[in-house]
């Protein structure tokens, strides 16, 4: 995959401050063969994205997955679906345990309590470790994020025109007037963009839409408490956006 694909990193002040409309973050690119990149010092969160149809074939992906996830890979009916689920997760957990000094089906995965209701089916979490990471997958890509803190990542298409205009109504007020202002052909990829932004940071927060899309700004210049948003280079036709709770502003800590 060519970095071509990829808009250019911008560069931010600070990473617990809330992005600036400009700021990009890119992130890099994930080859199973090169896996001692994985745990190259760097400060703040780091971002990977996942070709899903390039790279090294696992001989048997099936036996890095536990029983949950190859259970939910023998329920995809596409076989196109069912390998991008689990070459997705095979990356997830081969980076997990790099970081982690496990091996990728060592690795305990596991859901935190929701916000909402307590139930069990909150954001995804590494069972033993304070680790934070969030997966998304879309049109043959992954992108996945690692934090000591609280983290989402979300990768969006860009939808048709219609369909971000019957969906404007679903966003905060602030957020469809970004969306009545921009031009006809900038309105299904500034849906995009902020429907991702969104997104990352409700998976963040483990939530999920159960509050509903109206209740949080959470585009262009948005401040949200304890937390800072950022646009994430993607490839054409796809916008990303990542979500990460300040250190000072999450109850969980750091380190693994």
């Amino acid at each position: 995959m060519s970095t071509t694909l990829l808009a250019p990193e911008t560069t931010t002040a600070s990473t617990r401050t809330a992005a600036a409309p400009t700021t990009v973050l890119t992130p890099r690119l994930y080859r199973s063969d090169h896996l001692a990149e994985l745990v190259q010092p760097a400060a703040g969160p780091r971002l990977w994205l996942v070709n899903l149809a390039a790279g090294a074939a696992e001989p048997d992906p099936m036996a890095l997955l536990d029983a949950k996830e190859r259970a939910r890979a023998t329920a995809f009916r596409s076989p196109l679906d069912r390998a991008h689920y689990m070459a997705s997760h095979v990356a997830l957990r081969r980076i997990l345990g790099a970081h982690l000094g496990r091996a990728p089906e060592d690795v305990r995965l596991s859901q935190a309590d929701c916000p909402v209701c307590d139930a069990g089916h909150g954001r995804p979490v590494v069972t033993g470790s304070s680790l934070q990471f969030s997966l998304s997958r879309r049109a043959g890509y992954c992108l996945i994020a690692l934090a000591r803190t609280a983290v989402g990542v979300d990768l969006e298409v860009h939808p048709a025109v219609e369909v971000a205009d019957e969906l404007a109504g679903t966003l905060h007020p602030r957020e469809q007037a970004l969306l009545e202002t921009a031009p006809p052909e900038r309105r299904a990829a500034v849906f995009a963009r902020i429907w991702a932004r969104k997104e990352a940071y409700l998976k963040g927060l483990g939530t999920g839409l159960a509050m509903g899309a109206a209740h949080d700004y959470v585009a262009e210049g948005a401040r949200v408490p304890d937390w800072s948003l950022y646009d994430v280079a993607a490839p054409t036709g796809l916008a990303a956006a990542l979500a990460v709770r300040d250190p000072d502003g999450d109850p969980a800590g750091a380190g693994a």
